[in-house]
């Protein structure tokens, strides 16, 4: 029998003590009983439970949605992580309620940001103990957290962006071999099928370093080749994301993203408060908060790194850089006055606190070669004093993250969710608004270009929320989803759009924003009445690879208004006979003739060229075939054969 290889507890203990504080922080909101129902939950929750109910049935559709998002058969999962969608619609069908998905995967993600951050600060010959303390409060500030309270893919961005260090780091210190292509592909492709915008970001890492070492390093030929490899691979294994989204552009007049204001959303500085009862510590770190002492212990954290910058360069290098990074994510750059002259700015990056994905790892790998560099002074005094002071910061931001997460999870919501006019809970997934508050709101989104006043929080909405927490409960998925719904308008097709704004050229950007801002909620306004409150007369049904709709003719119409999406490639069949010209509102809602008597019946499908299909799925074939070779190779399958010849 093959002896057992020894295990090397001293490797071990800091990244089982990452995982536990991982699932102690999940578990804080599983003593609660409540999902926290965050700004981007619902539009998640629809995602995968699409893919949850199509891999269920059997009937797969890579591009229209026949369960989620109202039965509306719009387009998403393909242009939006498409096999990372498919990989939550199997947990969703293992674990079965939306409770248990949103617990294990905050768990997972915690842990994985954790042990990615872990490495990355040990890849600096930082020591364990101080690694992992810095490695806690990375777990506990920024976008990290912002999956479990809100369900911001931008969380799942920032526990990957630690694993652009790593290969970053290997463009800096492996002399031989700066470009280890099969990593660097294999952190791509995954950035480019979980989230878009996180393989944009890598570019931070990665473009500075490979830049050294196609400068500093003499095999600009390897370099270069292994760059190539990697580029192709990439995209090789990622067509299923790229193509689509490329295509779906081009033959559709996609909706933009949301014009947001960004300097609201750059990150600011908080006062700390203490409660009194209980003793506790007040306010957070997460999304665009920063506390004034965590902010001072980075601007000395900088400091320390320029005043030893001979000693250590490495540390000098990412403090200043990360420094940078949290600079530009901040209200010390004047984001609003730079939107209007670039307003197409506010639409793609829309949140400048997305930055602290790349300032935080930098600057936390920074402070962890601080520590270590105080810790080689020889006296006693000093090094406990390091310990004791960074021991004190980590329980500071983890105590912070509990007290808000508890906080949320307890409430079962995010106060700005609970708060959202734009979110319907309960009963208010009935209703419709009256003419009167329709005309109110508009009146208010001109004033406010686009941005409504919170509802009030009144008991009977509390209750709604109450309701909707324990639907996540219940093994039938739907049920949550049919008691909170929000009008999303990503990815929409935009068949409209209002007559251009012609100002004088000082203004023109300006009025440029704030144009795409009142669109977007025009287009949000169409999609809300077309599809989430649309006739209750015409039923909607899942056939295979399409939808089914049923209504019965009224009385003095000829005519009637589908609850779907249609796109260039949407194929409408009313009563038999396919449909080449109808009318569309302004998000592709279609009007159609009806027989005045009896069931009148259509069918909505998709068509994808023969090419579009092939292609997608040459890309998965990849990506399994990587898989199972990697599987192969981790087992030491191949070194095995070439001992045997």
């Amino acid at each position: 029998m093959k002896k057992l290889k020894k295990i090397n507890y001293a490797a071990c203990w800091p990244y089982l003590a990452v995982v536990l504080f991982a699932a102690y922080l999940a578990y804080r909101q599983m003593r609660t009983g409540n999902i926290i129902i965050g700004s981007d939950t619902i539009f998640h929750f629809n995602r995968f439970y699409e893919t949850e109910e199509q891999i269920r049935n059997g009937n797969l559709s890579w591009f229209m949605t026949l369960y989620g998002f109202n039965q509306s058969g719009r387009v998403i999962n393909a242009l939006y992580g498409p096999a990372f969608a498919y990989l939550n619609g199997l947990l969703l069908l293992a674990v079965r309620t939306w409770y248990r998905y949103q617990i294990i995967t905050s768990f997972l993600v915690f842990a994985i940001g954790g042990v990615g951050m872990y490495r990355a600060v040990h890849r600096f010959k930082v020591r364990g103990s101080i690694a992992v303390l810095v490695t806690i409060i990375y777990m506990t500030i920024g976008w990290l957290p912002r999956w479990q309270s809100g369900s911001n893919f931008t969380g799942i961005g920032a526990a990957l962006m630690p694993y652009g260090i790593l290969v970053a780091c290997d463009m800096f210190y492996d002399k031989e071999k700066p470009i280890h292509w099969i990593k660097l592909t294999i952190l791509m492709t995954v950035a480019l099928e979980v989230h878009l915008l996180t393989a944009l970001m890598y570019m931070a890492f990665l473009v500075p370093a490979w830049l050294y070492a196609i400068v500093k390093r003499e095999n600009k030929r390897g370099i270069l080749l292994n760059t190539l490899k990697a580029v192709l691979l990439t995209i090789f294994l990622t067509v299923n994301t790229l193509l689509p989204l490329y295509w779906m552009s081009k033959t559709n007049n996609l909706a933009p993203t949301a014009t947001m204001r960004m300097l609201e959303n750059a990150v600011h500085l908080k006062h700390t408060t203490v409660a009194f009862h209980p003793f506790r510590i007040l306010t957070h770190n997460l999304r665009a908060s920063l506390t004034y002492w965590l902010a001072y212990a980075f601007i000395v954290q900088v400091i320390y790194a320029i005043w030893t910058r001979e000693e250590s360069k490495a540390n000098v290098v990412v403090s200043l850089y990360g420094g940078f990074w949290l600079l530009l994510a901040s209200r010390l750059v004047e984001w609003d006055r730079i939107t209007n002259h670039l307003p197409a700015l506010a639409r793609f990056i829309q949140f400048p606190s997305r930055f602290v994905c790349i300032a935080y790892p930098l600057l936390i790998v920074g402070l962890g070669l601080s520590f270590e560099h105080i810790l080689h002074h020889k006296q006693k005094w000093v090094q406990i004093a390091a310990y004791a002071s960074l021991g004190l910061l980590t329980f500071a931001a983890a105590d912070c993250l509990v007290i808000t997460l508890t906080s949320n999870a307890w409430a079962g919501y995010q106060n700005n969710v609970g708060r959202s006019r734009n979110t319907k809970f309960g009963e208010e997934t009935q209703k419709t608004s009256s003419r009167k508050e329709k005309g109110k709101k508009k009146k208010k989104a001109m004033e406010d270009y686009g941005v409504y006043h919170p509802v009030k929080l009144d008991d009977r909405r509390k209750q709604a929320l109450v309701d909707t927490n324990a639907a996540t409960h219940a093994h039938d998925l739907q049920a949550f989803l049919d008691m909170a719904k929000k009008a999303i308008p990503d990815y929409l097709p935009v068949y409209k759009w209002d007559p251009e704004p012609d100002v004088p050229s000082h203004l023109y950007t300006y009025k440029w924003k704030q144009y795409y801002t009142m669109e977007n909620s025009k287009i949000t306004a169409a999609y809300r009445k077309s599809v989430m409150n649309h006739n209750r007369n015409v039923k909607v049904k899942t056939v295979k690879h399409g939808l089914k709709l049923t209504w019965k003719a009224k009385k003095g119409k000829h005519k009637q208004q589908l609850p779907v999406i249609t796109y260039k490639q949407s194929k409408l069949t009313v009563n038999g006979r396919v449909l080449t010209k109808y009318k569309r509102n302004r998000v592709g809602a279609p009007t159609v003739p009806e027989k005045t008597k009896g069931t009148n019946t259509a069918y909505l499908e998709f068509q994808t060229p023969f090419w579009i299909k092939l292609a997608i799925a040459v890309s998965l074939l990849g990506q399994f075939a990587a898989v199972v070779w990697g599987l192969l190779w981790r087992r030491g399958f191949f070194k095995k054969r070439e001992e045997k010849k």
